[in-house]
């Protein structure tokens, strides 16, 4: 690995959200995330921003705008977090029911937590999706795959906790090193489970087979776009980029189940719908055990900051699995 992919400057801040319904909630299954952050949008809009976000001065200092609005450079700019929505729930959720969901702060966009602390519990106040679902938010952690979770709010508090610490590149390597060590010399599969439409955009076409290369080169791209635009990062130098490019053309598709599933959600800026369709299901490759050691940190990172097209609103969230040849066998 090189200097520059060791000093890798990205940091992620992952927070998971356990809420309780007060009432029906629609969720809306694989809306569910444009659904909440919706929702968030408007309450962190009528609370914060107060001014024209289509004025640049007001722009340069509202959080708000920062957070959820590209400023410069539309369709470049890459927005400072990711939204996870519940995983695994149905189309609504009866009164009483508990249910998870995560933000995601990178980079500097971290400085922005308490805005999110604030916003959560007026979103289950005000509502979300169909019939305006009312939650009660109940705790709030920070995630590390290492260090455990931290208690930012405990149930019945008003206290928060900062996070202890981010989750750093070297907490990434350290994360890949678990993967490679079980590997051995052989070939091993890997497995995708895009559990969000995976939406990615290849020459102006939808990609609607889960080709590797295509996706680990977004994966690559977004990440490089992240840290420069987030956490002072400098463009990844071409010889690097196409040493990687290489190794993922490498990998070869054996077995897929992931489906185009049809998607459509509601927007509160435009009062049009706007398909957020893509990739849903899992899919298997296979490559030499050194590709995947090279691979495997931007894949772990790809998990974090997800992939592909409307990641804001919940999109482009897959787990990944590594299994060996004894493993493929059984």
């Amino acid at each position: 690995m090189s200097q520059t992919e060791q000093a890798f400057p990205l940091t992620s801040l992952r927070l998971r959200f356990h809420c309780a319904t007060e009432s029906s909630v629609q969720l809306g299954g694989l809306r569910a995330g444009s659904n909440l952050r919706g929702a968030l949008v408007n309450v962190m809009r009528r609370a914060t921003c107060a001014g024209d976000p289509s004025n640049a001065s007001h722009v340069a200092v509202c959080p708000v705008c920062w957070l959820v609005a590209a400023r410069d450079h539309p369709g470049q700019e890459r927005r400072g977090y990711v939204m996870t929505p519940p995983l695994g729930v149905g189309e609504s959720l009866e009164p009483g029911a508990g249910f998870d969901f995560h933000i995601t702060l990178i980079g500097e966009a971290a400085r922005y937590l308490p805005y999110f602390v604030l916003a959560v519990p007026e979103t289950g106040r005000t509502g979300v999706g169909p019939g305006r679902g009312r939650f009660a938010l109940k705790t709030i952690h920070a995630e590390h795959p290492h260090n455990g979770d931290w208690t930012v709010l405990a149930e019945g508090e008003n206290v928060v906790r900062p996070p202890a610490q981010p989750v750093t590149h070297a907490d990434i390597l350290q994360a890949a090193e678990k993967f490679i060590g079980s590997l051995g010399d052989g070939s091993a599969r890997l497995r995708l489970d895009f559990l969000t439409p995976l939406r990615v955009i290849l020459e102006e076409r939808l990609l609607k087979s889960p080709d590797f290369g295509v996706i680990f080169n977004h994966i690559l791209r977004r990440l490089d776009e992240l840290a420069v635009q987030h956490a002072g990062g400098m463009e990844r130098p071409f010889e690097e980029r196409q040493r990687l490019w290489d190794l993922a053309h490498r990998v070869r598709l054996v077995e897929s189940r992931a489906n185009w599933v049809d998607v459509r959600s509601g927007s509160s800026r435009t009062g049009q719908p706007t398909w957020i369709s893509g990739l849903v299901g899992p899919a298997w490759y296979t490559a030499p055990a050194e590709v995947w050691t090279e691979l495997l940190p931007w894949l772990l990172w790809g998990e974090i900051v997800q992939v592909g097209k409307d990641t804001a609103k919940g999109n482009g969230v897959y787990r990944l699995k590594l299994e060996s040849r004894s493993d493929a066998e059984r």
